[in-house]
């Protein structure tokens, strides 16, 4: 299916000229310099094309002729390459003596570029081909630092980073490359050259009888894979032999040489560009429409994993979209006809390296109305009290969620390892398959609650969503009875939420004994504590409470306040399991929410009043007469 969907995407990317996706034959590369020659082959100047805009200079990505993957030994490029292949260039390190060997090397790999250019064009009848031959011929490798228009560009090329190159004829405005005779001359070339080695089948994607594909091209950008890039189907021992067939040569899995071309250049074309790609720990993602018309659906789904990775521009949905998130997001079900191009297809792929290969974390394809369905799922989850309008949608955000696991510093900002690197992708998972949050997840946030006493809303959203899903999905159990709701639910019977619901009740008179100047609250020393083991706590703390509340101006309201959530609360449990742990973070959390709101309610009230009051004197002082 991954291999059908991605040779898919290149059909349609191939379709329009303006797609940017290599042709067959073609590849995209990123390209530094420009060599500037003149029409009899002599060197005229050496252009840096790279970005400069930013902190660092960045290559021009740009077609050339197919340039497959080299580990080792000595294989040219035709018209796009390294220094040391284009010019014969060899980097000189400072303080280095022995430069024979480098000059060496660099002499073979020029002449080796040499030879596959005179194979190419030989004969080819064009202003670029006949030029590019001669400078071949008169270029002198030994000289290479010694070029005049060389000179002021030594630093750089010695630097061996970002080196690649293509010519131009100063009278043409194209590059050589891009000349059509010489396109056609490199394509009867290849055609030619693989004649001789064609293995004919049916191929498992098209179905047709075609040329099998030796092996399978590199995939290049799987963060932390091989430079070189890496295979996505290879085959390299023994048992996986069948028929006769060498394992060696990838035709257990016999796919056209063309098909081939189509899914790795579609894959390395997501690859390449940053509004397809986002990496999660040690995972790849890469996502596409399947229609080129629906391209403003990628950047919707991507500001559901790192909205920082959406440009500005891409993050305004039409209403009728933001309508349809609102309505999932609040839990209406949700069928393909009520969402935007709800059904167009849509595909997620998940990569990760494993040594020479490109392993598959997980693959999801479906309609683009089942994705939405899945995301206002995980939205409505995520959904708690305390975020508001401007912040909603980062509270379920991938990035912000895995975000939580690390540690908290002293001035509020995360420090530390960062999250595990599979949790992820099992997050992600559990989002676009609907299935239940990893429990890990959980886990690490009851432990950094207790490390650290950071009970903020995404922490807290966390649990909520966890709990809720595990309920949903596990129907059959018992274990949790009610659901636990967007803001406090003074009717909840759950021992576990009350006694968190307690907890921030006295918290709440304490602060409010010492006229809110403490610098630091029960919370600080007792918490940890009192969500796994209330018995041993929680007789202390009211003690205490009532030597608070005796001070304090709003005592009675406490007092009344933990009578209210104290019944049904019969005995104060030994221990609280992991679950309930969570439980008892969630009433804390929506009874400190429940007090804020009270005390904004309260201001704006006041607020209000005194504008009423001021607009009434306003109005009498304009209705009496002048003295």
């Amino acid at each position: 299916m991954i291999i059908q969907a991605l040779h898919q995407r290149y059909l349609d990317l191939s379709a329009d000229p303006d797609s940017g996706v290599s042709p067959l034959y073609f590849s995209a590369a990123k390209i530094s310099y420009v060599l500037e020659i003149r029409e009899d082959g002599s060197l005229a100047s050496i252009q840096d094309i790279r970005d400069h805009s930013g902190k660092k200079k960045q290559p021009w990505i740009m077609n050339v002729p197919e340039q497959p993957s080299r580990s080792s030994g000595i294989s040219p490029y035709f018209l796009s390459d390294k220094a040391e292949y284009a010019l014969g260039h060899y980097p000189v390190m400072p303080l280095e003596k022995d430069t024979a060997k480098k000059k060496g090397d660099a002499r073979k790999k020029y002449e080796a570029s040499r030879e596959l250019a005179r194979k190419v064009l030989l004969g080819v009848q064009d202003t670029d081909a006949k030029a590019i031959l001669m400078f071949y011929d008169n270029w002198d490798p030994a000289a290479v630092r010694e070029h005049p228009a060389l000179q002021s560009w030594m630093e750089e090329l010695d630097k061996g980073v970002d080196t690649n190159m293509v010519f131009r004829v100063t009278t043409r405005q194209a590059m050589g490359h891009e000349s059509e005779a010489v396109k056609q001359a490199w394509i009867r070339y290849r055609q030619e050259s693989q004649v001789s080695s064609d293995f004919e089948a049916q191929c498992l994607l098209t179905g047709e009888k075609a040329s099998i594909a030796r092996t399978h091209d590199k995939i290049k950008g799987v963060r932390n894979a091989q430079a070189a890039g890496a295979s996505l189907v290879s085959f390299n021992f023994r048992s996986a032999e069948s028929y006769g067939k060498d394992s060696m040569q990838s035709y257990n899995s016999p796919v056209s040489k063309t098909a081939v071309f189509g899914y790795t250049t579609a894959l390395n074309h997501l690859l390449a560009f940053p509004r397809n790609r986002i990496w999660i720990g040690d995972m790849t993602l890469v996502f596409w429409s399947g229609a080129a018309a629906a391209e403003e659906l990628e950047p919707f789904f991507a500001q559901y994993v790192d909205a920082s990775h959406v440009p500005a521009e891409d993050k305004k949905l039409t209403s009728q979209l933001q309508d349809v998130l609102d309505r999932a997001r609040q839990g209406s079900n949700l069928d393909a006809s009520m969402v935007p191009q709800g059904d167009t297809p849509f595909y997620i792929l998940g990569l990760a390296p494993n040594n020479a290969r490109v392993a598959v974390r997980f693959f999801w394809q479906g309609h683009f109305g089942d994705l939405v369905n899945k995301l206002g799922q995980h939205a409505a989850d995520f959904a708690i009290a305390g975020t508001d309008d401007r912040h909603r949608d980062l509270t379920n955000n991938i990035f912000r969620i895995l975000a939580e696991t690390m540690r908290v510093g002293g001035d509020g900002k995360k420090v530390g390892d960062g999250p595990p690197p599979l949790l992820g992708g099992e997050l992600l998972r559990s989002v676009i398959h609907g299935k239940s949050y990893p429990f890990s997840l959980y886990n690490l946030i009851l432990n950094r609650i207790r490390a650290d006493g950071a009970v903020n809303p995404q922490r807290v959203s966390i649990l909520k969503a966890y709990l809720n899903r595990y309920m949903r999905l596990n129907k059959g159990s018992t274990y949790l009875k009610e659901e636990l709701d967007l803001a406090l639910n003074e009717h909840a019977q759950e021992p576990a939420y009350r006694l968190g619901r307690l907890f921030a009740v006295l918290e709440k008179a304490q602060q409010e004994a010492a006229n809110n100047k403490l610098n630091a609250t029960i919370k600080d020393r007792y918490f940890s504590s009192a969500s796994s083991n209330p018995a041993a706590v929680f007789p202390i703390l009211i003690k205490l409470a009532q030597h608070h509340m005796s001070k304090s101006r709003y005592g009675d309201f406490r007092d009344q306040e933990m009578g209210e959530i104290l019944q049904g609360v019969y005995e104060f449990p030994a221990h609280l399991d992991l679950q309930r742990q969570g439980i008892f973070v969630i009433g804390y959390y929506h009874q400190k929410q429940y007090f804020f709101e009270q005390i904004k309610a309260a201001a704006e009230a006041k607020k209000e009043a005194a504008a009423a009051a001021e607009s009434s004197e306003r109005s009498d002082n304009e209705s009496s007469p002048e003295a």
